[in-house]
């Protein structure tokens, strides 16, 4: 009975080790598993006209009226990647090259973290040209995407580090720490989570940003989702509210957005859909 007791003593502290380590990484949004609660509306695109619903536009029109068009939900990977054309908008970070769409949220945790820790985050990579890319492949990199399936090719992806933690180890920082469990509050999601990798192909890269902007960074670690989970749980044609946003993913000849909603920003998910997102 004694030595029941102590066995069962020691994997009661065991236990609570593990979790205290879980909860020191990742907050409880990151790693308790949870439904992904697709609660869209009942209705399917209205017809042009219907009460609650502006009348369809088509994308010059929307963007003519104000609506941002970035390449924040572009869904890129083998199965996926990039037309021939494709050429980002980039924006100069002394020296690393950033989708525009990305600089203000990089910015901002940047600035949270040199308050919070005294410490500067670093932008490792960014965008790369398709010649950079191949040289990563041929440099024996075996997780490396292949060229025209890299994200960084878009300079939506940063790899970051702080001084003296990089790679796996920036998780040995509080830095990393706060990146990896708050990341998505700025906009970025951790691409390649370490739930993900049957989904992905990719194992757990803790410094490896992928820029989504919000809610959708929310939505998908609050979660548990990879990019191709989350862009495939859109039914296209209807709306997805979420909190003071709608989302919405919709083929292009002709869009639909809510009345009441403004900040309209328009993705292509690089599956021959675009997303739609507004905010109350």
């Amino acid at each position: 009975m004694k030595n029941f007791l102590i066995i069962s003593l020691a994997f009661a502290v065991i236990f609570v080790s593990a979790f205290f380590i879980a909860e020191k990484f990742f907050p409880a949004e990151t790693y308790i598993a949870k439904s992904f609660v697709t609660d869209f509306s009942e209705n399917s695109f209205p017809a042009p006209g219907k009460e609650n619903f502006e009348e369809g536009s088509d994308l010059a029109e929307l963007l003519e009226n104000g609506a941002v068009l970035n390449d924040s939900l572009l869904l890129i990977n083998e199965e996926h990647p990039f037309p021939e054309d494709y050429s980002p908008e980039l924006i100069d970070l002394g020296g690393v090259f950033v989708n525009s769409c990305a600089v203000n949220a990089y910015e901002s945790i940047s600035e949270d973290i040199k308050e919070k820790f005294d410490n500067s985050l670093y932008i490792m990579s960014a965008f790369r040209t398709h010649e950079e890319q191949r040289e990563i492949i041929e440099s024996g990199n075996e997780f490396a995407a292949s060229v025209d399936s890299s994200e960084h090719l878009s300079g939506l992806a940063l790899d970051v580090y702080v001084k003296y933690h990089a790679g796996m180890g920036f998780l040995d920082s509080e830095e990393g720490q706060f990146v990896n469990s708050f990341c998505h509050d700025y906009g970025f999601i951790i691409r390649y989570p370490y739930y993900g990798e049957e989904i992905t192909g990719i194992p757990f890269e803790p410094w490896h940003l992928r820029y989504v902007g919000l809610p959708h960074s929310k939505i998908i670690a609050e979660n548990n989702l990879t990019l191709e989970e989350y862009i495939e749980s859109f039914i296209p044609g209807k709306i997805l509210y979420y909190n003071e946003y709608f989302i919405s993913r919709q083929k292009p000849e002709e869009i639909f957005i809510p009345k009441g909603f403004s900040d309209i920003i328009i993705s292509s998910d690089n599956t021959g859909c675009y997303f739609i997102t507004g905010k109350q």
